[in-house]
């Protein structure tokens, strides 16, 4: 039997040798500041959409404390093409995957060529592990890819009441989106209602609707081969406020909670979405305390009331909703404390590097149980092997 580094490096061989053979097109994906990668075993049969838990154990076996904790971080890059900062995350803290947001993203071309270089340069240094190259890439108003085509927004979907027009929409999307090496959309929102900062992202005021047409999204998404994100759990629609700059509070009791605010969440679940995305929301009758984001009752309610078995992803670390003025690192101990398995920064690269060391010392302190970040990062590596990353587009 071949151990994890050795047969991750024949993975990247031949990885390199497709690239080649392809001719070039660099397809690769994107990333962030500086970090490793790690090793992982061939992908499942396209179109299966079995995980297997036995290749991503070998994985994880293969890496140490410092290349699990940077799998568990998906950070922001500084341009559109490879810097100092983003390779210093991927070489020395083995990175999980890059979040591009507008100003990254200037053509379809120039889109695959920066993806494929950070890409290249992660599968290059052990462990071998590819990332996640994500977008927000939801239609109407949110979306920056400038090769992909324009979409109409969720509200006006919703409006509709047709699953299948959902489902399309999120098919082209994906499938556009990965021409460029982008492999991971954070979509759809299922969130129920209008409030707050989503406005016309939601489909609709109606639990039931929103749970069919988010459905039918993540099968769109799932055709084109593209890892989803349902969000912001538990439900930013009733919200008054933008957890980007504040941190909402939703006064719902648990019968609303259980009857509007959590449907489309357990519909994604049972879709087999691969993540959920938690919000910077208060809800006092889940955790009076903290935002669910860094929140073990809300993460706890995701994995046994809902049966969540993937990857639960904070919104991002950055937001006021989640520091409430303080520092990055401080809200990232603080989610993979909660239950948080991967952590979006999109700070300054000193800030990144910051809480990457941050979640380190805590593991190393006794703070964070070491087996949580291998229970963290094998459920990363699931979805990895599920979506056929290691292959090339």
């Amino acid at each position: 039997m071949v151990d994890g580094r050795g047969f991750f490096s024949i993975i990247a061989l031949s990885v390199l040798f497709v690239s080649l053979v392809a001719c070039g097109g660099a397809s690769g994906e994107g990333g962030g500041e500086s970090g490793d990668s790690s090793p992982e075993t061939p992908p499942p049969e396209e179109g299966t959409g079995e995980v297997s838990s036995a290749s991503a154990s070998s994985g994880v076996e293969g890496m140490n404390l410092r290349e699990m904790v940077g799998q568990m971080f998906i950070v922001s890059a500084q341009g559109t093409e490879r810097e100092y900062y983003i390779e210093r995350m991927i070489e020395e803290r083995n990175i999980g995957g890059v979040l591009l947001f507008g100003y990254n993203m200037e053509s379809e071309g120039q889109v695959a060529s920066f993806v494929d270089s950070m890409q290249t340069l992660s599968m290059e240094t052990e462990p071998s592990v590819p990332m996640f190259i994500a977008v927000d890439q939801e239609g109407g108003e949110v979306g920056s890819a400038p090769w992909v085509a324009p979409q109409p927004a969720a509200a006006e979907v919703g409006a509709r009441g047709n699953p299948e027009e959902a489902r399309a929409i999120a098919e082209q999307i994906g499938t556009e989106l990965l021409r460029a090496g982008v492999n991971t959309d954070f979509a759809p929102v299922v969130d129920t209602g209008f409030g707050g900062a989503i406005g016309s992202r939601s489909y609709g005021e109606d639990p039931n609707l929103v749970s069919q047409m988010g459905v039918a999204s993540i099968e769109g998404f799932e055709s084109a081969g593209i890892a989803t994100s349902a969000k912001h759990f538990p439900n930013h629609g009733p919200a008054t406020s933008d957890s980007h700059v504040s941190l909402p509070t939703i006064e719902h009791d648990m019968a609303t909670i259980n009857s509007y605010d959590l449907p489309p969440f357990a519909a994604a679940v049972d879709a087999g979405v691969p993540m959920v995305m938690v919000g910077h929301l208060v809800y006092p009758a889940i955790d009076a305390e903290n935002p669910a984001s860094l929140s073990p009752d809300a993460y706890s309610m995701l994995r046994e009331d809902l049966g969540f078995e993937g990857v639960a992803v904070t919104d991002d670390l950055v937001m006021e909703g989640a520091t409430g003025g303080g520092p990055p690192a401080d809200a990232v101990v603080r989610a993979v404390s909660a239950g948080a398995d991967l952590l979006i920064l999109s700070s300054p690269p000193q800030e990144q590097a910051d809480a990457y060391d941050a979640v380190v010392e805590a593991v190393e302190s006794g703070e964070i149980p070491e087996e949580q970040i291998r229970a963290s990062v094998e459920r990363i590596l699931e979805v990895k092997e599920r979506y056929s990353f290691y292959e090339t587009p």
